[in-house]
């Protein structure tokens, strides 16, 4: 008898969810995006069946687009196992005569279903119309859910008004059902789907169906499946608990946690995870990736960084992130990051809003992407049709070729008489299709409504193609004769509110056989979950958002592995990194899964960016200088850094693994080992990261992680050290001894005051009371533009730079441009930026100029003034920019207080209430009267640089203001070069 086959890594889950169901009543299994979690529910409900075999499985899920793909993977991995599928029903213990040909066992008198559709010719009498009211058990409407009033079974598929088609059953004795690949009653209901059409044992429902029929089934399941059971709090499912006692539950997620920071032990019993994300990678069953993201001082990140409001799901609020990101400046920089990092590969993007969508895809479209938007709105048929030639589509460097949206039918065999003239330039005046797809800035021109009539030469109707004279712009599908009814789903009009533009794609047309392909999917919410497409090279995250599990789930439909796939590039265009970390983070999901860890928004700090900064050099994508980017990760570091194999434990930054041969040991979670592998008794992660761990029977150690250092060994240690946080910096206390988590030891025999510690974010400065032996000091001169003298005195601050856990330093000199120079013990000199970059510079006993501190010192003095002067500058531009990016959004306001006017920005006074009138904003400046007829320009945040000295002044677009001096004379000033 043929059985499901699983990976190493599945059958091990299965055998720990199988052990853990028959301990619990309701299990959660946690295993990565892309690692084949639904053919593993196969093999578990499989194994379930057979123990019992009078049993029936709901796999229960909160899309419909999930519940038609579990339906598909369970029928094609059921195909080898058929006889779990079309079980001996004589024995079943409801009621033969109570059985109905729906997914469940109704009550007797029910009409939640029509009766199935028996096609003519066959014994049957004409289906009732799908149309038709339902009726509940009294005779009047039914309640039932209308998406679920017109399922099909018996080789009988339903078209409804939702999909564009009114009421209309399509049969396959007529021929239709089967050319639009929607045969059998396996095409059922989005809603309500089973393995096969009627009583089996193994049915899949959305749980917006099931909340609405509860009281309608007869029959109890013996396991419910939740897929993506992080959704499980919701209301909707706590009932299934409630109402099927005797049931087992399992629940089957990528990410058990919530936004909210609620845990799922009042539902599930247990946590059984799999293996983690680098551990997979490193297996080779998930794909690498190159990962860059926008720096943390560009103008995406600063807009980000202003989204203040927050939606009723704790998540930012779509409207606030539409009026700020939706904007072409920001989808100018999405297409630019696109172009840098994922030209010549297809993928997905991650967008806002529908509007925000089909305002990218149109974008991409005009600069020769063939993109396409979907959302919740477009029909199925349309969505599934757009995947699948999705799906088909090859974008490597070699065969790339976007003049296929433009294909040259000279040669088609069809007379040109009688080619549709929708792929051809028409002549003027004529309407009689919408135009191709074509792309501004290659001659198009955006299509006509589709619904408009169209028109001939003298203005009467046109007999252009009648067969598609009246296609539907908003909810139809175009279905011809003369095309037979499509025997592609290719046959289907393609609408501008789709974001296709308005094409209509005929096989007449003589494309149905080779259509454009698909390079990128703009996508709402509809890929985050339980979308398959194993070769997509790129993941594209151009909305911002504070739910982990939803960043997972976006970056994970990338990880997947493909034949030909040589790796995935995550374009974070909305700085996700920073909040979450990088998707290859080993996380503490059982912590999250009992509701003690809130994973939420964090301030980026120097310790962040060792976990996610690589080294310089990277061989495939190179970095533009002048680009808002920043490479976070390559793949091939990603490579090196997890070689370890087998999770003990796990806790804060650090992990205890168990090698191949046996042997443990501690990583990071770059996967580097801070710990000499070694055949240890005990091992235990402390507070504070701190190891404690016995490298012989008797003998104890502490160990700590930071420093890569021992704090204590032998037989008769202290108690465990004590961590001791001094401004955001850590020290260790141990046996009244205070030290530095340094390899080199600076300790004192009393506990400082925190007083004496000056913290300056990317070092800090201990007052000590004697000087370093020869370490000196270097200052400025005031007012001397740049120019710096050394002091007589010896350093007297002992200096810690973080993310440093080797040496102590003393302070030398503080430099513009947030550097600093510090000495180390040897008495060599460094130079050190706030990204912790650290360059040699000198030392005390120089052999060449280049080495002495007398000549160093004020050539980087200079250089680092006039490059501080330069970028105050810059910032200046960058913050114009800003303020005329919130203008155009409206969030710049006027405010009167008595009879002085002010100006907001973001809900904040920025401009107290000083002038008689303000008039609107035009970009990033507005004209102010200071007193009356006297008017100046100032910026949105209050900064005057045109003196009120005016009669009249007019701002333009462009920068240029226009003004009026009192004798009438009219000048033009560039307000971009006015120094303020």
């Amino acid at each position: 008898m043929n059985v499901i086959k699983l990976f190493d890594y599945q059958e091990d889950m299965k055998e720990r969810i199988e052990k853990a169901l028959r301990l619990h009543r309701s299990v959660m299994v946690q295993m990565p995006t892309g690692t084949g979690k639904t053919v593993l529910l196969a093999s578990v409900v499989e194994s379930f069946l057979r123990e019992h075999s009078n049993c029936n499985v709901w796999i229960v899920a909160h899309r419909r687009e999930l519940v038609s793909q579990i339906r598909e993977t369970i029928q094609r991995v059921f195909s080898k196992t058929p006889s779990l599928l079309y079980k001996d029903f004589s024995n079943h213990p409801v009621n033969s005569s109570k059985i109905t040909p729906s997914l469940f066992t109704l009550k007797e008198g029910s009409t939640s279903h029509p009766d199935p559709l028996t096609l003519r010719g066959e014994g049957g009498n004409r289906p009732t119309r799908c149309s038709e009211p339902l009726r509940s058990k009294d005779g009047g409407p039914s309640k039932v859910s209308p998406d679920c009033a017109g399922w099909d079974r018996l080789d009988a598929t339903c078209l409804r008004p939702a999909d564009g088609l009114g009421a209309t059953c399509l049969r396959s004795a007529e021929g239709l059902g089967d050319r639009l690949g929607m045969s059998g009653a396996s095409k059922g209901s989005p809603d309500c789907l089973s393995a096969s059409a009627f009583n089996v044992p193994i049915k899949a429902v959305s749980i917006q169906w099931l909340a609405k029929h509860y009281d309608e089934i007869e029959e109890e399941p013996g396991m419910i499946v939740i897929d993506e059971a992080h959704h499980a709090l919701a209301k909707t499912y706590k009932e299934m608990w409630e109402r099927f006692p005797k049931a087992k539950f399992l629940g089957l997620t990528a990410t058990p946690c919530r936004l909210n920071g609620k845990g799922f032990t009042d539902l599930f019993d247990v946590l059984v995870q799999s293996w983690s994300v680098p551990e997979f990678i490193s297996k080779g069953r998930l794909a690498t990736y190159d990962f860059v993201s926008i720096k943390s001082d560009g103008v995406t990140q600063r807009l980000i960084d202003s989204l203040q409001k927050r939606g009723a799901d704790g998540d930012y609020q779509n409207k606030e992130m539409d009026m700020l990101l939706n904007k072409k400046p920001s989808i100018e920089r999405l297409y630019r990051s696109l172009e840098e990092y994922g030209k010549d590969r297809k993928g997905i993007v991650y967008a806002i809003n529908i509007s925000h969508a089909n305002a990218i895809a149109e974008f991409y479209r005009e600069h020769g992407i063939a993109a396409v938007a979907i959302d919740s709105k477009t029909p199925s048929s349309l969505r599934k049709e757009l995947i699948e030639r999705f799906k088909a589509s090859s974008f490597s460097s070699s065969n790339h070729q976007p003049s296929i949206l433009h294909k040259d039918l000279s040669n088609h065999p069809d007379k040109s008489s009688k080619i549709t003239p929708s792929l051809f330039t028409i002549k003027e005046g004529s309407t009689s299709h919408p135009d191709p797809l074509t792309l501004r800035g290659e001659g198009g021109n955006r299509p006509t409504r589709c619904s408009e009539p169209l028109r001939s030469k003298v203005g009467g109707p046109s007999k252009v193609s009648p067969d598609c004279a009246g296609w539907d712009r908003l909810g139809a599908t175009c279905l011809r004769a003369a095309d037979g009814v499509g025997d592609r789903l290719a046959d289907t009009c393609l609408r501008a509110g789709d974001g296709l533009g308005a094409t209509c794609l005929r096989t007449a047309d003589g494309v149905a056989d080779e259509l454009a392909p698909i390079q990128v999917l703009v996508n709402v919410d509809i890929f985050s979950e339980g979308f398959d497409c194993p070769d997509v090279e790129f993941v594209q995250l151009a909305r911002p958002t504070l739910s982990l599990a939803k960043y997972l789930q976006m970056v994970g439909r990338g990880l997947r592995v493909a034949k030909g796939k040589k790796n995935c590039v995550i374009i974070d265009n909305v700085g996700l990194y920073r909040v979450f970390g990088l998707p290859s983070q080993v996380w503490n999901w059982n912590a999250m899964f009992e509701g003690k860890l809130k994973v939420g928004k964090s301030k980026e700090t120097p310790k962040d960016r060792e976990f996610f900064l690589m080294n310089e050099k990277q061989d495939d994508i190179q970095i533009h200088p002048d680009s808002e980017m920043m490479m976070v990760m390559s793949h091939e570091e990603l490579l090196q850094r997890i070689q370890y194999r087998e999770f003990v434990d796990s806790k804060g930054e650090f992990a205890i693994i168990k090698l191949p041969d046996g042997k443990m040991t501690v990583v990071n979670r770059q996967g580097e080992q801070v710990l000499e592998p070694g055949d240890y008794y005990d091992m235990k992660l402390l507070d504070g990261n701190i190891l404690f761990y016995r490298p012989r029977r008797k003998a104890k150690c502490y160990y700590d992680l930071l420093a890569k250092a021992v704090i204590d060994d032998g037989t008769n240690v202290a108690e465990a050290p004590h961590v001791v946080n001094i401004k955001g910096w850590e020290f260790i206390e141990y046996n009244d001894i205070f030290m530095s988590r340094t390899q080199e030891d600076f300790s004192l025999p009393y506990h400082p005051s925190q007083y004496d510690f000056l913290n300056y974010g990317y070092y800090m400065i201990f007052r000590f009371r004697p000087s370093a032996p020869g370490c000196q000091v270097w200052y400025y001169c005031e007012g001397d533009e740049g120019k710096m003298r050394m002091s007589n005195e010896e350093s007297r601050n002992v200096c810690f730079l973080r993310n440093d856990y080797e040496h102590v330093y003393w302070l030398c000199a503080v430099l513009y441009g947030e550097r600093i120079v510090v000495m180390d013990s040897k008495e060599n000199y460094y130079l050190v930026d706030s990204n912790l970059k650290k360059t040699y510079i000198g030392c005390n006993h120089p052999k060449n100029e280049n080495e002495d501190l007398n000549v160093v010192m004020p050539r980087l003095g200079k250089k680092y003034y006039h490059e501080a002067m330069l970028q105050k500058k810059e910032m200046e531009a960058n913050e114009m920019l800003l303020l005329h990016e919130k203008s155009e959004a409206g969030h710049v306001e006027l405010y009167q207080a008595g009879k002085k006017w002010g100006v907001k920005v973001d809900g904040k006074v920025v401009v107290p209430p000083l002038y008689c009138c303000i008039a609107q904003p035009v970009g990033a400046y507005c004209a102010f009267e200071e007193i009356p007829r006297h008017w100046g320009v100032m910026t949105l945040k209050g900064k005057v640089i045109v003196d009120a000295k005016y009669e009249k002044v007019e701002i333009r677009d462009n920068g240029i203001a226009v003004v009026t001096g009192i004798t009438g004379k009219i000048q033009t000033i560039n307000l971009l070069k006015v120094k303020g």
